[in-house]
């Protein structure tokens, strides 16, 4: 036997069987809320999304939606069914940020459709609401922005752009084929390229050829011979290797030179085919970065006193170089300082080598440095010449703040 007591939108139902037991439960009627919810997830068709988030039983702000043009609504609305969840929008809340999402794009794929001038489309692709992924498009200078701005006007379909998704893949499309002389990209054996991401120089002197001076040169995966050296000669430019990029010496000549102050060069590995008693990276030029690097040589037998003289790096001179963040070995000696040289040494991993460091009359500092297995003869060399005053002062202290270096005084 079943009794009904009612109050508001809950049921106290009570349940008697032919036994002793007697239990109530409470059954909560839906609100108005939730059967226009309810609408809204069943809805299959655009008139019948729009009829559901129109009922003011709803509860949305429809302040934006309101403003817009019939056709717009209709897009909103097939939105809301596009993006849909399987289990349908668990929430007025949901359906209120997926609508306030759906009104933004519109707007702002009207805007862009809209657009007749270059500034027009970059502040309609700049939008923020728009949703777009500007990642890559950040990155350009002010005039390559401009071009892709120009090409999405050219390249745009005669109905216009017809989704936020069509938008984004021609922006990506535009931004790897145009050319940035701040941004120049190489790959490894590429021919007739002219820069671009989507068409590339095959070698990195085109690379740096081609660049601004402030701009990067973006070495793409792959393995680059060198056979003659690589100089490096516009002030303030950085060479990015990507993941992958292997520059491979096959000549008895340094691998690169750098000759023009505030040079960086991040991410590259570099190795030989037999030792070469050269450096890998002569630096001439003041407020040099070389950071994330891996320079190694070929095997060479043992003792290590009769390796061929090969080095990952030699300053010739020069204030402020800072050498981060690298790793060097199997190699004669990781770095030769040369006198008067100054910046910091910090963070770099130096083993199977037979002078990590090798300072010559330099003010270098160091910190943070360690030391891999099979371990170096000396991880720090002080060689005659060089100061018997800071930063060399306190041997110990210089051990502990790396790794418990070894040092060689030969002061």
């Amino acid at each position: 036997m079943l009794e009904h007591k009612k109050r508001k939108n809950v049921q106290q139902v009570r349940v008697t069987c032919g036994c002793t037991n007697t239990q109530i439960v409470q059954v909560h009627e839906p609100t108005p809320a939730d059967i226009a919810l309810a609408a809204v997830n069943a809805a299959t068709t655009v008139p019948e999304m729009r009829a559901a988030i129109e009922n003011p039983l709803l509860g949305l702000d429809l302040t934006e939606y309101n403003a817009l043009s019939e056709a717009a609504k209709n897009d909103v609305a097939q939105q809301l069914l596009d993006n849909r969840p399987a289990l349908g929008y668990p929430s007025v809340a949901s359906v209120q940020a997926a609508l306030d999402q759906a009104v933004n794009q519109v707007v702002g794929l009207a805007a862009v459709n809209a657009a007749t001038t270059v500034p027009e489309m970059r502040a309609a692709i700049e939008n923020p609401l728009l949703g777009l992924d500007l990642t890559e498009y950040n990155a350009l200078s002010e005039t390559a922005k401009n071009d892709v701005a120009q090409q999405l006007l050219d390249d745009r379909p005669a109905l216009g752009y017809p989704s936020v998704a069509s938008v984004q893949a021609a922006l990506d499309q535009a931004v790897n084929q145009v050319v940035d002389l701040d941004n120049i990209y190489v790959q490894a054996g590429a021919v007739g390229g002219n820069g671009s991401r989507a068409n590339p120089f095959g070698t990195i002197p085109q690379g740096i050829a081609a660049v601004n001076p402030g701009g990067t040169v973006h070495i793409l995966s792959g393995t680059y011979p060198i056979t003659s050296t690589i100089v490096v000669n516009k002030p303030g430019i950085t060479l990015k290797g990507e993941p992958g990029t292997l520059l491979f010496l096959q000549a008895d000549t340094i691998a690169m030179l750098i000759t023009a102050p505030n040079t960086t060069i991040d991410g590259l590995t570099m190795t030989s085919d037999i030792p070469y008693q050269k450096e890998f990276i002569q630096i001439g030029g003041n407020n040099t970065t070389i950071i994330n690097n891996t320079i190694y040589g070929p095997p060479q037998a043992l003792p290590m006193s009769s390796w061929v003289v090969n080095r990952a790096i030699v300053p010739q001179g020069g204030l402020a170089i800072s050498v981060m963040n690298n790793t060097f070995y199997s190699l004669r000696t990781g770095m030769y300082i040369n006198p008067n040289v100054t910046g910091p040494i910090n963070n770099n991993v130096v083993y199977n080598t037979k002078g990590g460091f090798l300072v010559d009359g330099a003010f270098t500092t160091f910190l943070g440095n360690s030391w891999g297995t099979p371990p170096n003869e000396f991880d720090i060399v002080l060689l005659a010449g060089t100061t018997f005053g800071p930063p060399y002062d306190n041997l110990a202290l210089l051990s502990a703040l790396n790794n418990n270096a070894t040092i060689s005084d030969q002061r």
